[in-house]
């Protein structure tokens, strides 16, 4: 009879399964698992499997150049990969001078006396109580806090004025909608949705472009007016100063 081969107990390196095989044993394949392993790797400890987890991202805008990218969710600055420029992903504050563009995907404050000095301020929400010389961008809302002006325009979701703060435009205003509680003095505000001039806000412009009208008993209204899509509504007994045109 042939001697009997003396049977040794391996552990598969990928799972960790103990099976017998011969002691002179080259090659195997796990009965578990199915992983193909040699002899020299049984005697390695098992290999720990790792789970990665996929990064969630956001899109972010540059405020310089406009490109768009993804960065993770979690981090608090990127790189634009077109033009360089740093971009902030939190909040910021401006109390004073600030010279350079701004990214934000947080919120943006221009305190009382603060000046946006740059070219471009983008941000999720802009609060402005103070002054900016560049164009403002806010994607949520922007919101007139204090006795403010910009000199080269703004655009955005929805542009809020609240009751008696002002605001002093020199450039075009282009949001979706607005709700004027305090005072508007601007060239040109053109709205794609609703304009609400709310019992003391007043509207001094030299054009207004919108969609809808709605101006509350004790408001005011002075400029030549276009409606974009429905007919201009002056509810509430409202003062409109001037012809309001239908486009």
């Amino acid at each position: 009879m042939p001697p009997s081969l003396t049977k040794i107990e391996v552990r598969c390196p990928e799972c960790g399964h103990a099976q017998l095989e011969s002691e002179n044993f080259i090659s195997t394949v796990c009965r578990s698992c199915s992983f193909y392993f040699k002899s020299s790797l049984a005697a390695q400890p098992v290999r720990k499997k790792t789970r990665r987890t996929t990064a969630q991202k956001k899109e972010l805008t540059c405020a310089d150049c406009g490109a768009v990218q993804m960065v993770a969710e979690e981090a608090l600055s990127s790189v634009c990969l077109e033009c360089g420029r740093h971009l902030e992903l939190g909040h910021r504050a401006i109390e004073g001078e600030h010279l350079g563009n701004l990214s934000l995907e947080g919120e943006l404050l221009i305190a009382a006396k603060g000046n946006f000095g740059g070219a471009k301020a983008r941000a999720a929400r802009i609060v402005l109580q103070g002054r900016a010389s560049g164009f403002l961008e806010a994607a949520e809302w922007l919101r007139v806090e204090g006795q403010s002006k910009i000199r080269s325009g703004a655009s955005g979701e929805r542009l809020e004025i609240l009751a008696g703060a002002s605001l002093e435009a020199a450039d075009l205003l282009h949001f979706q909608s607005a709700v004027i509680e305090g005072e508007l003095r601007c060239a040109t505000i053109r709205l794609d949705g609703a304009l609400r001039v709310g019992p003391h806000g007043k509207v001094i412009a030299e054009k207004i472009l919108f969609s809808e009208l709605t101006v509350d008993s004790g408001g005011r209204l002075a400029g030549w007016g276009e409606a974009r899509e429905v007919a201009a509504d002056s509810r509430g007994g409202g003062e409109v100063i001037s012809t309001l045109e239908p486009g």
